[in-house]
């Protein structure tokens, strides 16, 4: 849940702050009462905390402004005089409750908790769905009485639609409440916090709970009116069927690693053979010391804790017979050391020779590129077969229904990951819209493309109505696979894909169930020589390396990784044995951003890899986002711009490009001031993201200067749109701080591909200079030359 701390004492800030965050809230900060207005205005908070003392507007006027915007968030007033006054003023100007300061976290926690509540579902002191509770007080969840273990963020979202039964949450909401101003994430990363809180949710049995809305958002279903009578098994996270367990797909694992692990004690044993001997060649020596590093990274994995030390002694043990000072006495003395911790390590092992285990059997797997299935419903067999033509080209694999009853049987066999359904059909001309309506209700996370010759207000508010994304039958196939793969893409989350380098066959053998436990694509490579060719067919968004493998060892790969400019961002993590800090230094100076010692745990590797992956997640958003306005930046707009010219020149079909210009904002900054200057632009970007649509380019593009691009729309069709949304705006009024009320007006310039233009740089000349003509003319009106 979302909370606002408004105090102006760093000290205690800082300290409830930090208490909160521990219990699992997402909190904001404010130090006075005008930037505590500031952040009520912009966000949506669950519960004020509001001291009473504060610069720039006390806590008591701050709650009356909040009271008096009609703002029923609970209020929760902190104030360091045990007074009836302050308590009695405070309540009559709205709010909730009061503690007095210092107050104990357990108060402070539990005061927090009966406020809530009194927002939750009939007052309940606990949140329930069916047999799965949740216990805000303890921030425990069970299901059927078995504890359930979810991260700090699965349980904010769980408690979140709990909290919410009835509501379609959009992603800005989620945002709103479950993360901070200071740590943005994006929609992806709401994706991923949603797929890992449905699998485990899924794994204990509870298969249908939170619906996606496509285009919208997510909505919690209807519980069940008895788990136990629908016949559904279910177990807790901490009792996972064998299946289905990590833990036990680790000891099933070590099972079918103990073949190779014997054979490298076979290897170390001819090594002290060779020694005893006096017949140990240097290569023999390496061979050993090669063999006990690789013996002791797959024993950490496994949990071998004594086992892994035992290994890492005798690869120190080995790596000092190199030395050539070393006299008889000094040798035999490390051959016999070397002797008994092979002895204790066999023994810790409980290896004997008759349980030589067969080692040939596979242990990895690489994941299949997806092929996507789609199923389109059309009575038109020559546009099916078009359509099944031009697929090869997409990876899709197209199958044709050309009545709804067949339809309905192909989807009964195996449902599809889409389907396009044409709206009209001989029978009966809204057969398509009420089979559309069926398979909302019966499979409503299945993703649909309306795709029809009737394209009128009605059919599309219709097919908008039911969340489905809507295709003019007027479209190219080439354009109709881009619709469809924009789809897919937005509604099933891609996993990342996270390549692994390293010559030990058991090590990346054992990262096969975590990583595909974790809902990653695993592509694991022993041999270093493949790499380049590897890493460019499977394009991974995260690379983890070996320190020493043979050919090309980890270091050399990093360099390599970071000398190309396409893979400079990519995150890198190495995972070694080597812990002294010489070697450490290295890593990081290759390129590396991260390192993990072996042996590590689950959580410890978890950890590591999504907080890498969504910090690059992030990184990538910010780069593609203007930060004040949330629209696309000028770099990523002009990528798309080039995308939309290709298109149009393949197609034949114009492109619109317009640029908008607040007039005379200079001026409003100079007598309102910046802060409202920076309003101004938000509001616009807001009023902008709502006239166009998605599919359209609406960027700011640089200081008060907005850009549009509109594929397919003609000249006069692009005059007419901004000419609408002008008049829309001289009725807009544009909020300061207090009750500063503005009005602006815009200036706009027009150029249409292939008219005006052949590429980006000369459109964006034509458009600039009838936007200068339209300024000059008093602004206020579009132009065109």
């Amino acid at each position: 849940m979302r909370l606002l701390l408004v105090e102006d004492d760093e000290i205690q800030a800082q300290a409830i702050h930090q208490a909160l965050t521990q219990q699992g809230y997402v909190v904001d900060l404010a130090v006075d009462g005008e930037t505590g207005w500031d952040f009520v205005q912009a966000f949506t908070y669950d519960l004020i905390l509001l001291d009473i003392s504060l610069p720039k507007l006390d806590g008591i006027s701050l709650c009356r402004r909040i009271r008096q915007q009609n703002l029923t968030v609970p209020i929760l007033l902190l104030t360091a005089r045990d007074d009836s006054q302050d308590k009695v003023q405070g309540l009559d100007a709205g709010a909730d409750d009061y503690v007095v300061k210092p107050c104990t976290p357990p108060e402070l926690f539990a005061r927090l908790r009966a406020l809530l509540r009194r927002r939750s579902v009939a007052g309940a002191l606990l949140l329930e769905w069916g047999d799965l509770c949740l216990d805000p007080s303890s921030h425990n969840v069970t299901y059927q009485e078995e504890f359930l273990s979810l991260s700090p963020k699965e349980y904010g979202l769980l408690e979140l639609f709990l909290r919410n039964p009835k509501r379609v949450l959009t992603h800005s909401t989620i945002l709103e409440h479950l993360w901070s101003f200071d740590d943005p994430p994006t929609e992806a990363t709401i994706r991923a916090h949603m797929k890992r809180l449905r699998r485990k949710l899924k794994n204990v049995g509870i298969d249908e709970i939170i619906q996606t809305i496509y285009g919208v958002g997510y909505r919690l279903l209807p519980a069940p009116e008895s788990p136990s009578d629908s016949g559904q098994s279910s177990y807790s996270l901490s009792t996972l069927p064998e299946e289905k367990s990590p833990a036990t797909a680790l000891t099933q694992l070590w099972e079918k690693s103990k073949g190779q692990i014997q054979e490298r004690l076979d290897i170390l044993e001819r090594v002290l053979k060779a020694a005893t001997q006096g017949k140990m060649a240097e290569e023999d020596r390496a061979q050993g010391q090669i063999t006990a590093h690789k013996l002791a990274g797959s024993l950490g994995i496994f949990g071998k804790q004594m086992a892994y030390q035992l290994a890492q002694e005798m690869e120190d043990y080995l790596m000092m017979l190199k030395a050539p000072e070393l006299d008889r006495t000094q040798r035999e003395d490390r051959v016999n050391g070397l002797k008994i911790l092979l002895q204790q390590l066999q023994e810790e092992l409980g290896f004997k020779p008759a349980e030589i285990v067969n080692s040939s059997s596979p242990l990895l797997r690489v994941p299949e590129q997806k092929i996507w299935r789609i199923l389109v419903v059309d009575d038109d067999a020559e546009l099916v077969q078009q359509l099944q033509q031009e697929a090869v080209h997409w990876q899709i694999r197209l199958e044709g229904a050309l009545s709804i009853e067949e339809a309905r049987h192909l989807i009964i066999e195996k449902l599809p990951d889409l389907v396009l359904l044409d709206l009209v059909f001989p029978e009966h001309p809204d057969e398509g819209l009420m089979f559309l309506q069926e398979l909302r209700l019966r499979f409503p996370d299945l993703p649909i493309l309306a795709f029809s010759v009737r394209d009128g207000l009605s059919d599309r508010v219709a097919v908008a109505e039911s969340g489905t994304a809507f295709l003019s039958k007027a479209s190219s196939p080439a354009e109709v696979y881009e619709s469809i793969l924009g789809i897919l893409q937005a509604s099933h989350s891609v996993a990342p894909r996270v390549l692994v380098v390293d010559d030990d066959p058991v090590f990346l053998a054992s990262l096969e169930p975590l990583l595909w436990g974790w809902g990653l694509q695993f592509t694991p490579l022993l041999d270093s020589r493949r790499f380049w060719e590897v890493l460019e067919s499977t394009a991974p968004d995260l690379l983890i390396l070996d320190l020493e493998m043979p050919h090309f060892d980890g270091l050399q790969l990093c360099q390599v990784v970071r000398q190309d400019r396409r893979w400079q961002g990519l995150p890198i993590l190495f995972v070694t044995v080597r812990q002294d800090p010489s070697v450490i230094q290295r890593i990081y100076q290759s390129g590396a951003d991260d390192y993990l010692a072996k042996p590590f745990t689950e959580g410890e590797l978890a950890t590591r890899i999504f907080n890498r992956l969504e910090r690059c997640q992030l990184l990538n958003s910010l780069s593609d986002t203007d930060l004040l306005t949330g629209l696309t930046n000028r770099r990523c707009a002009t990528q798309d711009l080039k995308r939309y010219l290709r298109l149009s020149q393949r197609h034949n079909q114009s492109l619109c490009l317009i640029l908008l210009d607040v007039d005379r904002l200079e001026q409003i900054n100079q007598s309102y001031g910046y802060k409202m200057g920076d309003r101004i632009l938000q509001q616009l970007g807001s009023v902008l993201q709502q006239h166009f649509r998605l599919e359209d380019i609406i960027a700011r593009w640089e200081g008060d200067e907005f850009l549009i691009g509109i594929y397919a729309m003609s000249k006069e069709d692009g005059l007419k749109r901004v000419t609408h949304l002008l008049s829309r705006l001289e009725t807009e009024r544009f909020m300061g701080t207090g009750k500063t009320e503005i009005k602006i007006k815009v200036s706009a310039g027009l150029a249409v591909h292939p008219d005006d233009g052949e590429d980006v740089g000369s459109l964006y000349a034509i458009a600039q200079n009838a936007l200068n003509q339209a300024q000059n003319q008093g602004g206020g009106i579009v132009l065109a030359l």
